[in-house]
């Protein structure tokens, strides 16, 4: 059985509402990809903040060793 499809698996029943979704209504595709569009766009911006964060960190820890 392919690993995407065993029963203790957590994404098979995700996988299964997915194509549910994309059997019963056609627009669901354009959805997902927007969905996605904005899941990584998101994902950007938090290790952009994240990779801020830890320089602003790093130059204040140096700044008081000095």
């Amino acid at each position: 059985m392919p690993s995407g499809l065993q029963p203790n698996n957590p994404y098979t029943l995700f996988l299964i509402f997915v194509l549910l979704l994309l059997s019963t209504n056609p627009g669901v595709d354009e959805k997902l990809a927007f969905l996605k569009t904005i899941l990584l766009n998101t994902q950007q911006t938090v290790r952009s903040l994240q990779s801020g964060w830890q320089t602003w960190h790093n130059t204040m820890a140096n700044f008081y060793r000095n």
